[in-house]
């Protein structure tokens, strides 16, 4: 068996309260990297749910354009008018505004969300500045 002395074994013990004052109980490196993981994957997510109600609003658009048409198709045969020519026509000008209002929009946004795309992860820059 070892002996120790009083001293040596006064020694061992504060080197060994030392040591363990010195080691943290959770590294804080991890935990940064395990809550930016967390903000990245929902920042993620959130990009998806973005692109996502793009789509959703652009197939909206499409609806509603679709609608119009087919009241300008059928406004000739329901209306028992003269000018049921020129409301088919109105409807049909309408339809093609609302059309190319959609594609505009998905275009716009869908340019605008690749853009913020680049910023993921770099959530800390609008503190730091």
């Amino acid at each position: 068996m070892i002996s120790l002395s009083k001293l040596d074994f006064a020694k061992l013990i504060k080197f060994r309260r030392k040591q363990k004052a010195e080691e943290p109980l959770v590294k804080p490196n991890k935990v940064i990297e395990t809550l930016k993981k967390d903000l990245i994957l929902r920042e993620q997510l959130a990009l998806q749910r973005t692109i996502l109600a793009n789509q959703s609003t652009f197939l909206a658009f499409l609806r509603t354009a679709m609608y119009f048409s087919i009241v300008a198709l059928s406004a000739r045969n329901l209306l028992q008018i003269e000018n049921s020519l020129l409301v088919e026509i109105i409807f049909f000008v309408i339809s093609g505004f609302i059309l190319l209002f959609g594609i505009i929009n998905f275009f716009k946004h869908k340019r605008m969300i690749k853009d913020n795309r680049k910023h993921i992860g770099d959530y800390q820059l609008q503190y730091h500045e």
